[in-house]
């Protein structure tokens, strides 16, 4: 391939395009049969824009290499050839004579090796000569192997004319065979002037692009060297308008170098240098040209908008970034010329400024803005504020909406206002500390003041200043459920004493009401606080139930552990109370279930939260003595299972370790440790116990001597 700089293509030949078939290129450049449709036999090819179809899935499926839309390609299935395999020849004309090309062409092995084997490969070779047969330059690609997803491969090399102007293009394939394989395409045979090297540069830059405002006064030099190769090498400096679709030669300028000064036109343009030995350079066939020079002239922008007088306030300190203006603005102190102003630069009352649009990328308008300004005085009245807020729930903080005061404040209905927990934040505008919703501001002891950001129609802004004073709430010490005891026709409610102002449900505004039985139900009841400015309200609602002794109906009982045992209170359904239980008529507690019991006898209370009394039974907790000791001293002389006389249809079966039975006992009887009259000797002894519910326990007790 071409080892310097390259021209535009001479000569391109890269077969067409269409939405259909392409047409066949004839018997004197291709020995192979064309097809328009279906399938491709051996030895036959075809114009197409894509492969799909053509032999099944033994083919990738590709397009054509050159990319434009519908693009053709040459697609052969081949077939050993007569005459050295020559599957392509066609003849080239136009040419510079004494000039270098470059012959280049892009190939594809279309065989698809998921589809079986490929045992030919295409085994390419190009020659080109002149009309005379005499060959001036060839190039073998070897066997060109199969790829995984069919790859396009450029191949080429570079020739030298003398005085001719045509060459003939020899493409053979000289494989030894075609089956199975040895399938390609062909597209984008190319001749382009080839010399030497050019190489590119713009002074005092580092790249080859630029960037500059429409009608900005510039001269960039754009630089070329050539290396060695021409004996005279002649230059002509082209631009492009469309991306380098096409170009067109710059009058006058046919040096190395070109001063790039016109800016007139907003766009993208391409620049560069055209070379070619000696009169060769009148022809666009024989010429190489050097990489591009990119510039992109940015359009001017328009003139700014906004209004020519604009008023501001001396509590905004106004700088001139404060000024409002349709874009980013450079500040200038006079219409024309002048000095650039500092957006930090503090605006004079009556002073005019002047601003021209600056662009992103530094372009600056022609025409300037003129802004009048005026700077005045808050005018507005404002109050600081102290408000008395009602604690609802004595916790020292309160949900509080602030813009409920905002017509205490000031008389503005246009102004806007923003709620900020410091004096700082609320002059700086700032979104730090700033209370968001005001409607719903939690306020509390740690900030007691709120300041407020009052911004009015002249652009003036002031500090209100809100001072928060909690008061308590009455509390009313009613429950929530208040029982009316059977025995007794009403009850009594107090609201307690000391509030200005009762309101019941009933209508009634003294401090207590009294309820009979025939109105039990709903109540409620509003007592209030009055203070100087103020009063503060709570109401509290209530349900009246009727209450009555508790009637315990028994006792779910776990026992037979050392401690580790329960009694659950079960009281009748004619119990209508709210209840709390005790085992000692001191300590009560709202679970009806005592845990964690040792062994014994008990007195469980019942007592009624709704003052209607207290009942009270006895419960046992059963338990059978380890050991006893039947020596006539008086103390452990029989053994017998605790508080079983609380259980009469209790039985008792004992028995010595063997298992032989000994005694049964009842609820009341106990066993002295004999057996017929005859002392039982020291050891182990086992019982069964069955119980009135039906349950029986096991267990060993020690009789010791």
């Amino acid at each position: 391939m071409c080892e310097g700089s390259l021209g535009d293509p001479v000569a391109e030949i890269n077969f067409g395009s269409g939405t259909t078939v392409g047409g066949a290129l004839g018997a004197n450049i291709t020995a192979f049969t064309y097809s328009s449709s279906g399938e491709l036999d051996e030895g036959e090819y075809t114009i197409a824009n894509s492969t799909s179809g053509l032999k099944g899935n033994a083919w990738h499926v590709t397009n054509d290499h050159t990319g434009n839309t519908n693009g053709y390609m040459m697609v052969i299935n081949s077939a050993v050839l007569s005459e050295e395999g020559v599957f392509y020849k066609k003849s080239v004309t136009g040419l510079c004579g004494n000039t270098t090309y470059e012959f280049s062409a892009w190939l594809m092995n279309i065989m698809n090796p998921s589809a079986g084997t490929d045992q030919y490969h295409p085994n390419v070779t190009f020659r080109i000569s002149n009309t005379s047969g005499t060959i001036l330059g060839s190039f073998n690609t070897g066997d060109i192997q199969q790829t995984a997803s069919g790859t396009w491969l450029q191949y080429g090399f570079y020739f030298t004319l003398e005085s001719e102007t045509e060459v003939v293009i020899t493409i053979l394939n000289t494989a030894p065979s075609a089956h199975p394989g040895n399938d390609l395409v062909l597209d984008d045979i190319a001749f382009k002037p080839c010399g030497p090297t050019i190489i590119n540069s713009i002074e005092n830059e580092s790249g080859t692009s630029v960037m500059v405002c429409q009608e900005e006064p510039v001269d960039y030099q754009f630089q070329t060297s050539i290396s060695s190769g021409y004996s005279d090498p002649q230059f002509q400096w082209q631009y492009s308008n469309d991306y380098g679709l096409t170009w067109i030669d710059i009058e006058g300028e046919t040096t190395e170098n070109f001063h790039f000064t016109d800016t007139e036109t907003a766009g993208v343009f391409l620049y560069r240098v055209s070379v070619a030995n000696g009169n060769n350079i009148h022809s666009v066939s024989c010429r190489i040209a050097s990489d591009e020079f990119y510039v992109e002239v940015l359009q001017k922008p328009e003139a700014l908008v906004g209004e020519h007088e604009q008023s501001f306030c001396t509590t905004q300190n106004p700088t001139i970034q404060d000024i409002e203006v349709s874009a980013t603005a450079i500040w200038y102190d006079a219409l024309s010329d002048g000095n650039k102003l500092n957006e930090s630069l503090n605006l004079v009352d009556g002073a005019t400024y002047y601003a021209a649009q600056e662009t992103m990328n530094g372009c600056i308008s022609e025409e300037r803005l003129a802004v009048t300004v005026s700077i005045v005085s808050p005018t507005l009245v404002i109050n600081n504020i102290v408000i008395d807020v009602c604690d609802t729930f004595n916790d020292t903080e309160e949900v509080i909406d602030l813009t409920y005061y905002e017509s205490k404040l000031t008389t503005c209905g246009t102004c806007s206002y923003s709620y900020y927990k410091t004096r700082t934040s609320a002059e700086n505008g700032a979104v730090e500390n700033l209370i968001t919703p005001p409607s719903e501001y939690l306020w509390n002891l740690e900030n007691p003041f709120v300041y407020v950001r009052i911004v009015s129609e002249d652009k003036c802004y002031q500090i209100a200043e809100i001072t928060i004073s909690l008061t308590e709430t009455p509390e009313i010490e009613i429950s929530n459920s208040v029982g009316l005891c059977e025995e007794d026709h009403s009850v009594t409610i107090d609201a307690g004493y000391g509030f200005d102002s009762y309101l019941w449900s009933t209508g009634e505004t003294s401090q207590t009401i009294t309820v009979t039985k025939e109105k039990i139900g709903a109540f409620w009841v509003t007592v209030a606080q009055d203070h100087t400015t103020f009063s503060c309200s709570t109401t509290k609602e209530f349900q009246i139930v009727l209450s009555n002794i508790a009637t315990i109906s028994g006792f779910d009982i776990q026992d037979w552990t050392d401690n580790d045992n329960s009694i659950t209170v079960n009281i009748s359904e004619s119990s209508l109370g709210d209840y709390e239980y005790s085992l000692d008529n001191n300590t009560y507690q709202g679970s009806n279930i005592f845990l964690n019991l040792l062994p014994g006898e008990y007195t469980v209370y019942v007592r009624d939260r709704n003052g209607c009394g207290i009942t009270k039974e006895q419960a046992y907790i059963l338990i059978f003595p380890k050991f006893f000791t039947p020596n006539s001293d008086g103390v452990n002389d029989v053994w017998t299972i605790d508080y079983a006389n609380t259980e009469p249809s209790l039985k008792v079966k004992i028995f010595d370790r063997y298992g032989k039975f000994l005694k049964q006992l009842n609820a009341t009887s106990s066993w002295d440790g004999t057996y017929n009259g005859h002392s039982m000797p020291s050891s182990d002894y086992w019982f069964v116990v069955t119980r009135s519910d039906g349950r029986s326990y096991s267990g060993h007790f020690a009789l010791k001597r």
